[in-house]
C-alpha cells in the first residue's frame, strides 16, 4: 500500500498541468542523510510516519447485509502517512540554495492544490479495488511542540527548508469475516 502511495504521489508531481520545472526535478522516497547526494535536481518525500488516525476512526464492526445473510468484519484503519518533503540540488553555492528553495516553493504550492487526491492520480491498490473513503491531504501542517532539530541531528545532515505532506489511506486489518442469518 505505501508504494501505491508513493506512486501516487509521483503521479501527482509528474502531472502534465504541474510546473514544468517540477515536472523535470526527479522525484525520491528515500531517507536524506548524510550519504544522499542525488544525480539531478530531486523532489523527495521521506515517508517519516504513520500513525492511526484516531479522529476518523469507527469503532463497531461493519455489518453488511446480502440477500439473507449479514457479514461482520473490523473496521478499516484510517492512517494518517507523513512524508517529510525537501529538495535537492546538483548545484553549488548560491545557485544550489536558489533551485532548492524554487523547487520547494513550485512542490509547495502544486500539492496544496489538492487538498483530496484525484482519482486520476491514484495507483495500484489505492485505485482498484478503491479506496472506500477519498484521500485527503494536508500540507505544511506541523504537530505544535514537534521541533525538527532532533530529526536532522537524527539524519546527520544540516538542517534543510521542507513541509510535510500528509495523506490519510484507508486500510482494511482483517480478511475474516464473520456470517449469519
Amino acid at each position: 500500500m505505501f508504494d501505491d502511495l508513493d506512486a501516487t504521489l509521483k503521479a501527482m508531481l509528474s502531472d502534465s498541468g504541474a510546473p514544468a520545472d517540477l515536472r523535470n526535478a526527479d522525484v525520491a522516497f528515500d531517507t536524506p542523510d548524510k550519504d544522499y547526494q542525488p544525480s539531478q535536481a530531486t523532489v523527495n518525500l521521506f515517508l517519516h510516519e504513520v500513525a492511526e488516525n484516531r479522529t476518523l476512526r469507527h469503532e463497531a464492526r461493519v455489518i453488511e447485509r446480502t440477500g439473507n445473510t449479514y457479514t461482520s468484519r473490523l473496521p478499516s484503519l484510517r492512517l494518517d502517512c507523513t512524508y517529510l518533503v525537501t529538495t535537492w540540488s546538483v548545484q553549488s553555492g548560491g545557485l544550489k540554495a536558489q533551485e532548492e528553495h524554487h523547487l520547494l516553493g513550485l512542490a509547495l504550492a502544486w500539492l496544496s492544490r489538492f487538498p483530496v487526491i484525484d482519482d486520476r492520480f491514484l495507483q495500484g491498490t489505492l485505485a482498484t479495488p478503491p479506496q472506500p473513503y477519498p484521500l485527503p491531504a494536508t500540507v505544511a501542517q506541523t504537530n505544535e511542540g514537534q521541533p525538527m532539530g532532533h530529526f536532522w541531528t537524527a539524519l546527520g545532515i544540516s538542517p534543510k527548508p521542507a513541509f510535510s505532506l500528509t495523506v490519510t489511506v484507508t486500510m482494511d486489518v482483517s480478511d475474516e469475516v464473520d456470517q449469519f442469518a
